[in-house]
């Protein structure tokens, strides 16, 4: 498994025994060098067009999912989780499906600390307008958490 990240979560993917790279201007490139052959499949959970080259700019069509199809060679073998438009333009695999029949394995893993899910900061509803703004920053570090 090659997993592109930025330096908060890279430990943690290698960890579970991903090869990491980073993101960023350049990603495919180094992908492609970490696999002898074409990638066999691709998860796209980036935001919505987001870029794989530089996040701080406005992105292109398609986000990231033009480079994941070069990557795989096929646009059935990537699937994405955010950017919904260009999948259906572009011919890329799209879910929004949560496995409840795998609620109880999830909290398993989670209890046994191997499923982590990152918390950012938590907030009060006072505080939800912070939150909102951390939140469509798309670089909140993490989950963030509305306590009531």
């Amino acid at each position: 498994m090659i997993a592109t990240a930025g330096p908060t979560r890279a430990a943690a993917l290698e960890e579970i025994g991903a090869q990491v790279t980073a993101y960023g201007e350049g990603m495919a490139e180094r992908v492609s060098a970490l696999t002898p052959g074409p990638v066999d499949r691709a998860l796209d959970a980036t935001p919505a067009g987001g870029r794989i080259d530089r996040a701080d700019q406005p992105s292109p069509a398609g986000g990231s999912l033009p480079a994941l199809i070069g990557l795989t060679g096929d646009p059935d073998r990537v699937l994405t989780v955010s950017d919904f438009a260009a999948a259906a333009e572009l011919g890329v695999r799209t879910t929004t499906e949560i496995r409840y029949d795998q609620m109880n394995e999830f909290a398993r893993l989670a209890g046994e600390g191997t499923l982590v899910v990152p918390i950012a900061r938590t907030y009060t509803l006072d505080q939800i307008q912070e939150a909102a703004e951390l939140s469509q920053s798309r670089r909140p570090g993490g989950k963030l958490m509305l306590v009531l």
